[in-house]
């Protein structure tokens, strides 16, 4: 054991009797996670009353990704931007966590993802359950690449080029296939115009979703982390 990581358990449960449980692993990790709170990104700033915390082109993505052309805010709405966030007051009927098959693969051309990571069909061995993850959060998403539940995507822009073209086309190689062809995509995911100004404007916006003051603090970086 880490001898480290054995005096902070020691410290953290003084009344345990033994080594650290499964049990005090989940409620230190629920601990920490509770210290991170991103609300002091400029859309943050803007909701506040702010109204110089976006650029114009920041408040046109904004009404580009709550739109029902570009259609970002269905799977990425609320107030952590994903449909899956929970919490202890979240109403019971609305605790169904929800999963989307956004394209990103069409291995054998019946909507198929990569064998070793087929999503929630791993779990539940539906057929029709492949290909689906659950929406992350978009904030802090411009410090977050490379995108997509497998970081195959590099950039913001070519994310949102993506979903423009309503699914990836792979044209070679072991994953090659017509994402905007799959079976099993979702049906908020269908191609549509779009402006080189305008997905400009969205991914402008998607960086105004970054807290400075949250991902520059130190107390919640990696102790072991070098530099």
């Amino acid at each position: 054991a880490d001898p480290e990581y054995v005096a902070l358990f020691a410290a953290a449960f003084p009344e345990a009797t033994s080594g650290a449980t499964i049990n005090q692993v989940v409620f230190a990790l629920a601990s920490f996670c509770r210290t991170i709170i991103s609300g002091a990104s400029p859309y943050d700033r803007f909701l506040a009353g702010d109204e110089d915390a976006l650029s114009e082109e920041q408040r046109l993505g904004m009404a580009l990704f709550n739109g029902e052309r570009f259609e970002c805010f269905h799977c990425h709405g609320g107030v952590q931007f994903t449909t899956s966030y929970r919490d202890a007051n979240t109403p019971a009927a609305d605790a169904r966590l929800v999963f989307f098959n956004n394209g990103l693969y069409n291995v054998d051309g019946e909507g198929s993802y990569p064998a070793h990571d087929q999503g929630l069909y791993e779990l539940t061995l539906d057929p029709d359950h492949r290909g689906l993850f659950r929406p992350p959060s978009l904030r802090n998403v411009a410090s977050t690449a490379p995108y997509m539940h497998d970081g195959s995507i590099e950039t913001l822009r070519e994310v949102v080029e993506h979903y423009v073209a309503g699914g990836r086309v792979i044209e070679s190689g072991p994953f090659a296939g017509d994402g905007r062809l799959s079976p099993l995509k979702s049906g908020l995911v269908r191609p549509f115009e779009a402006t080189d100004e305008e997905i400009d404007a969205v991914v402008a916006f998607l960086e105004a979703l970054d807290d400075p003051e949250l991902v520059t603090n130190h107390a919640l970086a990696d102790p072991d982390a070098s530099g």
